[in-house]
């Protein structure tokens, strides 16, 4: 499984960090589980934790699951104006934070991914992130077994 440094606003972060938000939403991305480092973005500026993300799933096949339901088509709809996939958060891990500053300390040339990389492709950086983003708290795994019909396209969070 490939690693990446996965960017994200606060507000998305912590959806995620309390287990409300289960799907992650991007325009972009491989088709592969992905291991994922979370850098948050200001006002935070750190590493602060790992997701581990199924495989995408196009958010158009939804539509034919639930034609049937016009509000989460609608929403479906919506979505689909800046997303085209939708990654299933299988757990997350709080770990201990990583301050932009301190990355930067560390590699001069460090920049903030835009969307994400991988971390594959910088295998000193790499190493620094695996050494200093211990683990901290209880692993949250999620289940899917059985999907809300307010986990698809939510409206609002």
């Amino acid at each position: 499984m490939r690693t990446m440094l996965l960017s994200f606003k606060p507000k998305w972060y912590n959806l995620i960090k309390d287990g409300s938000k289960i799907f992650e939403y991007r325009r972009i991305f491989p088709d592969e589980e992905i291991m994922a480092y979370m850098y948050v973005s200001s006002p935070m500026k750190q590493i602060v934790g790992k997701i581990h993300l199924g495989r995408k799933i196009d958010i158009n096949t939804w539509k034919e699951k639930y034609k049937d339901d016009s509000e989460i088509c609608k929403r479906i709809d919506e979505y689909l104006i800046r997303h085209k996939y939708a990654m299933p958060v299988l757990s997350f891990q709080m770990t201990k934070e990583i301050e932009l500053r301190t990355l930067q300390e560390f590699d001069s040339k460090f920049v903030c991914p835009q969307m994400y990389y991988y971390l594959e492709n910088y295998p000193k950086l790499f190493e620094f992130i695996k050494k200093n983003a211990i683990e901290i708290g209880e692993l949250k795994v999620n289940s899917f077994e059985e999907i809300d019909r307010d986990d698809i396209c939510r409206k609002k969070y």
